[in-house]
């Protein structure tokens, strides 16, 4: 055993513990460490407690390297569009105009990590960003990184819309570095979205879809009666701003894959895997209402393939869930459940090719019901575990609009969010590119 530690170099010792379940953090730091450590006239001693830190680290023991992810916060109960939040975003916008009026916002060095204990010029500059946009009291340490101040970028990156890791690097770096003349326009262009929506919203009742913050706000009398985290469309696939009228559920639908998915996301599927629609409960079909078609005589490399349609059956594996909601509208975009429900954990959920994923779907159901008919919360709950088709129609339609909302103040405190679909006119973007996550491979609206 001696032997074998004695002989060990820092690339064998990293090696050593790959196939553990070690955060890429943790590995960079290990990496970092023994290139220190072992580089120079070192003690092999440091090799042997070198071994049992990575042992330690790859069976699980505690270490602040493995961080838990934080679930995103609840979505706020503040009115977005009222005429207190269009007074708030008035006031923000007074604030960045003097901020901008001051000579704007110090900028950090592009590709920079800063780290509580870090202690540098550059952290000087972070403290001062966040005292001007009151993320941060003035006072303290300018050069040390200290618990204030990893409070301080934490509640930054909260109110931009960003996991908060209390770290600066890559994403959060780049929304800190937006000068502060774009944000204040980025605030003035969504002020005129909600002068402009704000006339639309005077039904009694109405729902709210905030694609940009991927959140949905249900209001009554304008309060917020229900809130729930949402998934909107992808930057290629984005959720069209839509003014509608929810009038119905349906219950265990069927999916009809619209000819755009088909081409460019179910056919390769196909080629690739010829039992994908059996596993995924797709059955194909001449024409809309023409017969059943047997996919083994399918040639699907050619194309004939296009010409098809495709229907999904009702079930838990559906990609619209167990629940749609109908809102007829030009775009053919609308609401509904998911299988895939682990995506309501990340704070970006940019993952849908254009319709609307609801994490509280049997919460919005009951409060469209509002106990219509008998339609009571266990009576709907019950309908849904039957397993069988139903459509009920809302007595009292709603409306509902998807918007773009990218920034709104409420209780003084300024929300930004990313320009997920370049709507702002800013070639700035700041979010995840959700694109490049590894997730199950599925076709869905």
């Amino acid at each position: 055993m001696e032997a074998w530690r004695n002989s060990l170099s820092a690339s064998d010792v990293v090696t050593a513990i790959d196939g553990f379940p070690i955060s890429r953090a943790g590995h960079f730091m290990l990496n970092s460490f023994f290139s220190k450590c072992l580089s120079g006239a070192a003690s092999r001693s440091i090799a042997a407690i070198a071994v049992s830190f990575a042992v330690m680290l790859a069976l699980g023991a505690p270490a602040h390297a493995q961080r838990q992810r934080t679930p995103p916060p609840e979505p706020s109960t503040t009115p977005w569009v009222s005429p207190n939040a269009i007074q708030e975003l008035q006031g923000a916008i007074a604030l960045y105009q003097r901020i901008v009026g001051a000579g704007g916002l110090p900028a950090l060095p592009n590709r920079i990590t800063l780290r509580p204990g870090d202690s540098d010029e550059n952290v000087a500059t972070l403290r001062r960003h966040l005292e001007l946009t009151g993320d941060l009291k003035r006072g303290g340490n300018s050069y040390l990184f200290d618990g204030a101040l990893e409070a301080g970028v934490k509640r930054y990156q909260l109110r931009n819309g960003l996991d908060p890791t209390g770290v600066v690097y890559g994403i959060t770096q780049r929304s800190m570095n937006v000068p502060a003349d774009t944000r204040l326009r980025q605030l003035q262009l969504n002020l005129s979205r909600m002068q402009e929506l704000l006339p639309k919203l005077s039904a009694p009742r109405y729902v709210l879809m905030n694609s940009a913050s991927f959140e949905l706000q249900a209001l009554s009398g304008g309060r917020v009666e229900l809130t729930s985290r949402t998934i909107a469309g992808k930057r290629g696939t984005p959720t069209p701003n839509v003014s509608a009228t929810l009038q119905a559920l349906n219950i265990y639908p069927y999916w009809h894959v619209p000819g755009s998915i088909a081409k460019a996301a179910l056919i390769p599927m196909v080629r690739k895997d010829p039992s994908y629609l059996y596993k995924e409960h797709i059955r194909v079909f001449s024409s809309f209402g023409g017969e059943e078609i047997d996919p083994s005589l399918v040639n699907w490399w050619g194309p004939e393939a296009e010409r098809y349609v495709f229907r999904q059956d009702p079930g838990p594996h559906n990609a619209l869930g167990i629940l749609r909601f109908d809102m007829p509208n030009k775009h053919i975009v609308y609401m509904h459940d998911t299988p895939m429900k682990n995506l309501f954990d990340y704070f970006e959920r940019a993952n849908s090719a254009g319709c609307v994923r609801v994490q509280r779907y049997v919460d919005l159901a009951d409060w469209l019901l509002a106990g219509q008919d008998g339609w009571t919360r266990p009576a709907l709950e019950d309908a849904l575990a039957a397993g069988r088709a139903k459509t009920i129609k809302l007595a009292r339609p709603v409306p509902v609009h998807f918007i773009y909302l990218t920034a709104w103040a409420e209780n003084g405190v300024v929300q930004f969010r990313n320009d997920l679909y370049n709507r702002d006119g800013s070639a700035f973007d700041s979010g995840e590119d959700v694109a490049s996550r590894s997730f199950p491979t599925s076709v869905a609206p």
